[in-house]
């Protein structure tokens, strides 16, 4: 057995396009017609429709941020655990991110934090035979050298917002593609158990008492966030019962600190 290291499986075949829709969508085209390799990845300097989760628009100067995608084919992951390739993804954006900005967190399911702020977000698309996951797209926006937003962005926040200079956006991205093959071996390795672990002790507001809005009961209440559970479902624990709810996406809303 040879005892010489792989060569990366994340970014072996690159694409750099100036503009694109979305690089999400445009992996998606490709794979439509042919059957690229494993670990494609897309950079864009500008998107003229990016996309946050659920149809929500990502705001991006041209040639300002990291707007990248890189494709997967995680056909032995189970559709239960599906939520691991957020949990991946996050953790490789942590592993790239904390040397610049050390108090940077994830906001459950997929969106980067900074100082209450958001700095970036996932979106993963799954393309599905069957029951078997036959493609993963996974889709990173970063604000990396942008300073001013649409008025209707929240909280929006960048790299040079915070350290006060400008990053080289492809070297982010090298680093991102060698982090996200790291985590992915990882996960192949059997280790997924830890990956969920350490993603737990990156959420945002962690223990924290905070103000929630159940969406699906229309009520507010305090409560503190637990971790989530194995299908990715926000575990909270509603303060004046004792009780931990689950939550799938878009059922609960982050509304503020809970002042004592």
């Amino acid at each position: 057995m040879s005892n010489e290291p792989q060569s990366p499986l994340i970014g072996r075949h690159l694409i750099h396009l100036t503009t694109v829709s979305s690089t999400n969508t445009y992996l998606l085209d490709v794979l439509s017609k042919s059957t690229p390799p494993e670990g494609t990845a897309v950079l864009a300097d500008y998107q003229e429709a990016g996309r946050g989760q659920i149809g929500s628009i990502w705001h991006s100067e041209p040639e300002k941020n990291l707007l990248c995608s890189i494709l997967l084919y995680p056909n032995t992951l189970q559709a239960e655990d599906q939520f691991l390739l957020a949990q991946i993804t996050s953790l490789t954006l942590i592993d790239v991110l904390t040397p610049i900005c050390p108090q940077i967190s994830i906001k459950w399911p997929n969106d980067l934090y900074l100082e209450d702020r958001k700095l970036g977000g996932i979106l993963i698309q799954n393309q599905w035979l069957g029951s078997s996951l036959k493609s993963s797209i996974i889709g990173i926006g970063l604000n990396v050298n942008q300073q001013s937003f649409p008025i209707r962005d929240i909280h929006p926040h960048s790299l040079r917002l915070f350290t006060g200079q400008d990053h080289s956006v492809f070297d982010l991205f090298q680093q991102i593609l060698a982090a996200l093959d790291h985590r992915v071996e990882q996960w192949r390795s059997g280790d997924a158990d830890e990956i969920r672990k350490e993603y737990a002790q990156y959420l945002y507001a962690l223990g924290q008492p905070f103000v929630f809005e159940d969406l699906l009961r229309s009520n507010d209440f305090t409560g503190i966030i637990h971790g989530v559970n194995k299908n990715g479902a926000l575990r909270v624990e509603e303060l004046s019962s004792g009780r931990i709810f689950t939550f799938q996406h878009k059922e609960i809303r982050m509304i503020c600190r809970h002042s004592s």
